[in-house]
């Protein structure tokens, strides 16, 4: 039996992707390393207390799930390897990605969303070990 906190769930659900891809500042969690507070698929062990980037930050996928036409199911970040965010007051998107799987983003299944983002003439960039490139 060990002395870890219980993991506290959010809107997430078992998503805990951003939890690797991205870095986290407060933590000195760089990209892609778990954070030590990660109970995987579960949730934050530290949610309640979690630091302000972690609170604030929520990917593009879950806020979607609140509108008409949400973004689908598999480009939940867990299930398509990408975690899309954005940058400049949303004016820009940007797609965290891991090292071993870092063309992710280029699956069929992104197709219509970086469609729609291309039409709208939002720049598109790529995240990969906190180096920002630009593929759209």
């Amino acid at each position: 039996m060990t002395n870890t906190p219980e993991a506290i769930p959010n809107d997430c659900g078992n998503c805990t992707y951003c939890c690797n891809a991205m870095k986290v500042r407060e933590l000195g969690k760089p990209a892609n390393t778990w954070c030590q507070h990660c109970n995987k698929g579960n949730g934050c062990a530290i949610y309640e207390i979690r630091p302000d980037s972690c609170r604030q930050y929520e990917c593009l996928w879950l806020r979607t799930q609140r509108l008409e036409k949400p973004l689908p199911e598999n480009l939940r970040p867990d299930r398509s390897h990408v975690v899309i965010g954005t940058l400049n007051e949303g004016n820009e998107i940007v797609l965290y990605v891991r090292p071993e799987q870092r063309n992710a983003w280029k699956a069929p299944s992104f197709a219509p969303a970086l469609g729609l983002f291309i039409s709208r003439g939002i720049p598109v960039y790529m995240s990969c070990n906190d180096q920002l490139e630009r593929v759209f």
